[in-house]
């Protein structure tokens, strides 16, 4: 590397006063992050950090090409230039543009002044050489104090957002949530979810961006949480909580739901600041009934959304008095086989929520309609006039719905093969046909054979189970279901 003659470092001082001023309009002009009055602290950073810059590099060059530039008397300030970047809320890009910008006009200056001096071209080689390493030297010094900033700030705001989520899970105040999250900076959507992720599932995979901490589940003492991390959050025994954003909108609800996929997360209603504490409780209640299988409409949701379950959720609130009504209102079917049971209560649960349609029931219930008539006959013999009671109907839906006929103590076992079945005083039992439990005999009339009349209407099928038998106790014609279409009469031989 050359030597540079006696003097170049006097002769290039005499360039750093206006040189400086060309650093800084460049600068402005080329980097829009800097573009604005070099006033207050900030003009006065970028003044120290030009002048440091280029002293600094002057006594560079006076110890000689042939020493590696030494930073370490100037090195503070680089990491600090850094620092303020993070905290003044900008890239690092920008002050590595900037960097970049004063080498280039410093070397056009110092070129011409190195030149005028003498130095050979071997020389303005080795200037610039000496230059572009030096520029090298703070950037990767600015960059570790940018590094660092980011490191501190992260951390902060991860227990910024573990307290707010304690708070918010405790039930504490709008008022006192404001005052922590405005004391932080930290900017709260008005209206809040809970989100419950339960323990033992995977941890979903974090946006692209963040720092992970390993594979484990979220849990105590990972310093873990699965998407949406940036939201207020806590651990609560092992499981662990989340709030977020309104989650009412079809296109927010659906990236929501995106993110929570597979970690069996419930999420709550969204509610102000204050009533946050309420949609923990929400969806604790969701959790918790969905375990314990009283749930049956979100068995296999993930993530479940409380709000599209209300009606499920409030019967699941108190179980044992859903319990109790269906002990009450679903006592005529306690006597009947296990088996028969289901399908009358199913059958009930259908005639009840589509109003006696007996074609949609069929539908429904995957059967013929005639055998929706032979079950409705039976219902209407065990339940007796109390079927035309509203409230009673109502209390019917409500327990059928919640699931509680099968949460009630089981009845009697099923009819053997061929044995008689049991029914409603007054019934004459089974009819003795051959592999039938009885279960659709107790509405069937006695002269009303289905199969031929189904034969000259060109239904042909293979027979079921459900079907009902061709010999049956009689049912009066006041028995049928009012609500639904008549059958079709049989034809006469």
């Amino acid at each position: 590397m050359a030597q540079f003659p006696a003097g170049l470092p006097t002769t290039l001082a005499g360039e750093v006063d206006r040189l400086g001023e060309e650093i800084m309009a460049a600068i402005a002009r080329e980097v829009p992050a800097y573009a604005r009055p070099l006033e207050g602290g900030f003009g006065r950073g970028v003044r120290r950090g030009v002048a440091e810059a280029l002293h600094r590099f002057l006594a560079v060059v006076e110890a000689g090409p042939q020493r590696a530039p030494d930073l370490a008397a100037s090195r503070e300030v680089y990491v600090r230039l850094g620092r303020g970047e993070v905290r003044s809320g900008r890239s690092l890009d920008n002050l590595l543009s900037a960097y970049r910008v004063g080498a280039r006009v410093s070397w056009r200056r110092f070129g011409e002044a190195a030149a005028r001096h003498g130095v050979d071209p071997a020389g303005l080689v080795s200037l610039a050489e000496m230059m572009f390493a030096y520029i090298d030297g703070i950037s990767a010094a600015s960059a570790e104090g940018y590094a660092a900033e980011q490191f501190t700030a992260a951390g902060e705001r991860e227990r910024l957002l573990d307290r707010l989520g304690e708070m918010l899970l405790t039930g504490a105040s709008e008022q006192a949530v404001a005052q922590v999250a405005d004391e932080g900076g930290v900017s709260l959507p008005r209206r809040l979810a809970a989100v419950l992720i339960p323990s033992g599932r995977p941890s979903a995979p974090r946006p692209s961006g963040e720092a992970s901490t390993g594979g484990a589940a979220p849990g105590p003492g990972t310093g873990q949480f699965p998407p949406l991390a940036d939201c207020p959050r806590t651990v609560q025994g092992q499981d662990t909580w989340l709030f977020v954003g309104a989650t009412d909108r079809g296109s927010t609800r659906a990236a929501l739901a995106t993110r929570l996929a597979g970690l069996g997360a419930v999420i709550g209603p969204a509610v102000s600041w204050g009533q946050a504490a309420a949609s923990a409780t929400r969806a604790r209640l969701a959790h918790d009934a969905r375990a314990a299988g009283r749930l049956t409409s979100a068995g296999g949701v993930d993530p479940l959304f409380t709000e599209e379950h209300l009606s499920a959720l409030l019967l699941a609130r108190d179980p044992g008095l859903v319990t109790d009504l269906a002990t009450r209102r679903l006592a005529p079917l306690d006597s009947l086989p296990s088996r028969t049971r289901e399908r009358l209560a199913e059958t009930l649960l259908q005639w009840l929520s589509l109003r006696g349609q007996r074609g949609l029931i069929a539908e429904r219930l995957h059967v013929h309609p005639q055998t929706v008539r032979y079950r409705v006959n039976q219902l209407r013999q065990l339940f007796g006039p109390c079927l035309e009671d509203p409230d009673v109907r109502f209390d019917l839906e409500l327990v059928l719905r919640a699931g509680a006929a099968d949460a009630r103590c089981p009845g009697p076992p099923a009819a053997a093969k061929g044995s008689p079945a049991p029914g409603p005083p007054g019934s004459t039992g089974s009819t003795g046909s051959t592999g039938s439990t009885g279960q659709e005999a107790m509405g069937a009339s006695a002269g009303e054979d289905p199969a031929p009349a189904l034969a000259r209407l060109g239904r042909h099928r293979t027979p079921r189970a459900d079907d009902p038998p061709h010999h049956a106790v009689s049912v009066p014609h006041h028995a049928v279901d009012p609500t639904a279409s008549p059958p079709p009469d049989p034809a006469v031989p």
